[in-house]
């Protein structure tokens, strides 16, 4: 569910929109494809996208599961969950872009990079994590959180 909801603003932002790019940390415009950048737009899509899996498995609990009419109520509370794990997904995912993970911009290449080199402005971060590793940390603490939070309510 979180890497789902994690990859579906990416993929509606390029798409649909062209918008502002703001750095999560210092709320300053920043250049597409700079770790940590976040758009208004972005955080719906990821808040979208985590609904998204939340009525996708309500649906098909509801469809193939035989449960009290009051459990069926309750699974409903799954729906602002997914969309709140979607949120938090994005969020936790941008804040650890924005300052474990390098993000430059080259010269030569007229783009934002991920490495260093004799060409390359520093734009945010510092080189503890590369984007797969910032993937996974990110889920690993929304997926624990979002665990957390269903034990708590169911």
């Amino acid at each position: 569910m979180v890497r789902g909801s994690r990859e579906f603003p990416q993929c509606i932002s390029f798409v649909v929109f062209t918008c502002k790019l703001i750095t999560i940390l210092l709320y300053k415009p920043v250049r597409k494809g700079t770790n940590g950048g976040v758009t208004l737009q972005g955080l719906l899509a990821a808040t979208g996208g985590g609904l998204i899996i939340g009525l996708t498995f309500v649906i098909i609990g509801l469809l193939t599961a035989e449960c009290s009419f009051d459990m069926a109520l309750r699974q409903l509370l799954v729906l602002p969950i997914s969309a709140a794990a979607g949120l938090l997904g994005s969020l936790i995912d941008s804040l650890l872009g924005a300052t474990l993970q390098f993000s430059g911009y080259c010269s030569v290449r007229k783009k934002v990079v991920s490495k260093r080199g004799p060409t390359v402005t520093k734009i945010s971060g510092i080189t503890v994590l590369d984007n797969d590793a910032v993937n996974a940390v990110s889920i690993l603490i929304t997926t624990a959180l979002t665990a957390y939070a269903c034990i708590y309510i169911f």
